[in-house]
This record gives structure tokens, sequence and C-alpha cells, in this order.
């Protein structure tokens, strides 16, 4: 089965026509599935393609292997061509009279800081793009080495007619690979789990939740944990700096100055290029606050659930889980904080993702959603969901709770922004267990259920 990516799959699709030149740029991080999507989009069309797979060695012999497939697929056992300018000239030439598909993945093991391979692309395409029938897609994990291909100084610049950067699935499309379970435990899965497409295909759904949270990631050299350590370890540099930057924003250190001041020299910039790395790999994220004078203050939060789950619960305990079985770990270090305070949080990052995705649809049209923090003489306060349309806002109140929500409920949140510089449009609630029915015949107020996340 294939899931979601309809918004990118189409846009693929739609230059797979091959009755021209045309060329897709598709990149980010390791095991979010880009490969399962364009092998979607191809097979979709039913073009003839010639799927090439750089490997990390040099640029010899990836020639010597691209070679060996392309005169195979053109049936021409005598290609023997002497760099990639004729690799790419001969096939765009072929393409006139049988048009086709060149999807080369994983290109930044090809290109491995040779800028030689995207000047010989750039080459083929000056001098044969004109008849060319053909549709070259590029794929790649390192998102930074991505990224440079199309920049402004760069020889492909301008050359590509879609850059796809892929992101992981938010919880909706997550819960597509959870199908049949009930809503609350999608909400756990996507908590731990993410919405990485390796991840979510590489549950057993028919095991209870808390059986596979232990077996396959709280247990010592699981795979889940190996698969969080490996994110870091294999596409970071300098992993220990990450690593605390990690442990820090898991620990409630979430400010940047904070963070800054804990890494080092007050005085410099310590966290500046690993914070844009890691927020351009979509392993972390930023909210702003602001205050009473609408001071913007980012306010940063792993965003990869698997990374969150780990270095909340796992990273530091080291010791602890090597002298204890891992369900009794899991009930002593785990289960409270992981009901009480970890899930209700990222339900609060769901009810964001949910607002997001049906902004003007489901939702009242907002311009932007984030934290409201006021701190003012003996007012301190800070609510978590806030949509904010033209300086109006809407609180969203989210409760994972085992309780209704009712009038109460409203009432109390009501009082909250009582005398606080703010217009509110109208008051919101998300609930886990429902709502009662005196606030359901309450016609201002915005209500989400469970179900309405879900549908």
């Amino acid at each position: 089965m294939f899931y979601g990516r309809k918004e990118e799959l189409n846009k693929i699709k739609r230059r797979l026509k091959l009755d021209s030149f045309q060329a897709v740029l598709v990149y980010g991080r390791r095991r979010i599935g880009k490969t399962e999507l364009i092998n979607e989009a191809i097979s979709q069309t039913k073009s003839n393609c010639l799927s090439l797979l750089a490997r990390n060695v040099n640029l010899s012999i990836n020639l010597e292997d691209f070679s060996r497939d392309a005169a195979k697929f053109m049936g021409n056992v005598s290609f023997h061509p002497k760099d990639f300018y004729e690799f790419y000239a001969t096939l765009m030439e072929y393409s006139k009279n049988h048009p086709f598909i060149l999807f080369i993945d994983e290109y930044c093991f090809l290109k491995n800081n040779d800028d030689s391979v995207d000047s010989f692309l750039q080459k083929a395409i000056e001098f044969h793009q004109k008849d060319a029938k053909t549709t070259i897609i590029l794929c790649g994990s390192y998102i930074d080495t991505m990224r440079r291909i199309v920049d402004q100084k760069a020889p492909l610049y301008g050359r590509f007619n879609e850059e796809i950067l892929l992101h992981t699935f938010d919880y909706y499309d997550a819960s597509s690979f959870m199908s049949g379970l009930p809503n609350d435990e999608k909400i756990k899965y996507y908590a731990v789990f993410g919405g990485t497409a390796f991840n979510l295909k590489n549950i057993d759904y028919s095991v209870p939740f808390e059986e596979n949270l232990i077996n396959e990631f709280i247990k010592i050299d699981s795979f889940f944990e190996k698969e969080a350590i490996s994110i870091i370890k294999n596409e970071v540099e300098k992993e220990s700096n990450v690593n605390t930057i990690f442990e820090l924003i898991a620990s409630g250190k979430n400010k940047y100055k904070e963070l800054n001041d804990l890494m080092g020299d007050p005085s410099k910039d310590n966290i500046g290029r690993y914070i844009r790395k890691l927020e351009s790999m979509d392993l972390i994220d930023k909210s702003f606050m602001a205050n009473a004078q609408t001071e913007r203050r980012p306010i940063y939060y792993i965003k990869d659930n698997l990374l969150d789950f780990y270095y909340t619960f796992l990273s530091k305990y080291i010791r602890q889980r090597s002298s204890m079985a891992p369900n009794i770990f899991f009930e002593n270090y785990v289960k409270d904080a992981f009901y009480t305070q970890y899930l209700p949080r990222k339900f609060e990052e769901i009810v964001k993702e949910y607002v997001v995705r049906n902004n003007g649809i489901k939702i009242p049209l907002f311009d932007s959603v984030g934290r409201i923090y006021y701190n003012s003489g003996n007012i301190n306060r800070e609510f978590d969901v806030v949509l904010n349309k033209n300086n109006v806002l809407t609180p969203i109140e989210c409760k994972y709770t085992k309780e209704k929500v009712g009038m109460k409920d409203y009432y109390h949140e009501k009082e909250q922004w009582l005398d606080l510089p703010f217009k509110i449009n109208q008051f919101g609630f998300a609930s886990r267990s429902g709502f009662d029915d005196d606030i359901k015949r309450h016609d201002t107020a915005l209500l989400i259920s469970l179900e309405d996340l879900f549908k």
C-alpha cells in the first residue's frame, strides 16, 4: 500500500508526460519514503524507466555501473562513455525516439562534493534538451548537499521544473499505516514513533502498544533505539554537540539563549549552525511566544517523535536500563511521565497539525498558530495553542484526560483571559474524551474531538 503524499505525487506525475525534457529534484532525510514516492509516480505512468542507484564509491566506478545498466537498457552493448557528459548526452539523444524516465537515486553519493558531475549534466541539458523526451529525477538524502545543487551559483541552478523537499508524515497521514486501531492508540504510536515511513512500516500493530514500546524501543539495543541513534550518528557532524542540544531541549531548556549559554561561551553563537541543520532535517522546530509587547521569542522542541521519546526517557538512563528488565524500567522510569506529561504535550502538537491541515476548511481561517505568553505585574500566563487572525485570537485548550470537557472548563478558560490585552474571537477545546452536552449546545465554542482529528 502507498499512503499519503498526494500533492507530491501529483507534482512528479505532471512531469512524466515524456513529450519534452523535464527535470525533478526530490530530497529529504533518510527513511521518509522518497524512493517509494518516486517509484509510485513512475508505476502510475507505466512509462519506461532507467533506475540507477549511486554508491558511495568514486566517480569512475559509478560511471562504470551506470554505463553497464544504460547499455542494457538501450540495447547497445558497445556503450562505454568516457565521462558523465557523454553518458547523459547519449541517453538524451536516445530519448528522442524512445521516451523514458531517468531516475538516479542517492545522487549525493554520485556528486560527493565533485561539482563536475553537475557541470556534465548542465552541459548535456544545454546541448540536447531541445528534442529530448525524458524526465530526469535526482533523489538524495543529504539535505545540505541537495540544496547546494540548486544554489544560485551552482551549475544546475534554474534547470529543475520541480524541487520537492519531502517532510515526514503528519499525524493524519501517519495514521494510515495503523488502519483498524482505535484513535487513542494511533496517537500513542505517532507520539513515540513519529511520521517516518520506515518506522511506521516496521511496527507490528497486532501487538499491544506497551509491549511494542518495551520490546522494540525501551529494550537495550532494540530496533528503534538503534534507529534513533543512527539518525544522529550518520547524518549530523559533531554528534556530541547535537546530543547535548537534544538532551537540553528534552529537559525543558528550550529557549535559544538558554541553549546557547549552556553550550559554551555565552558571548559566542555556539549552537546556530546546529540548530539550522536540525531544523532543515525536520528533527527540531520552533514556535513563537508573544508577550505583552508582542516580542517574538522562539521556543524549540524536538519535532521528530522518535528522537523526542529517546532523549526524554532513554538516553540519560543507560545505566538503569542495563541493570533491570525493560518492563521494570518502563514501570519505574517511563510509565507515569509518559501518560501524564509526554502524551498530553504530544496531543497539543497533534492539535496544531490538525488546525494547520484544516485551516479555512473545518477551522476558521487564521494567519498563524503558536503560543502566547503574558507576563506583566502579578499576571503570568501561558497558552500553548492560539490561532491568530489579524490580532484577533482563538485559544484552544487541549485536554488529554479521561474526563469530558464541559461548561466549567469553558468558564475557567475564559477567566484566564480576563484583564489581558488581547481580543478573543472564540474559545476552543480539543478533548481526548469528548464533550458534555452543555458545552455542545454553546454556539460560540470551537470543539475538536478525538474523532474529528481522524475524519
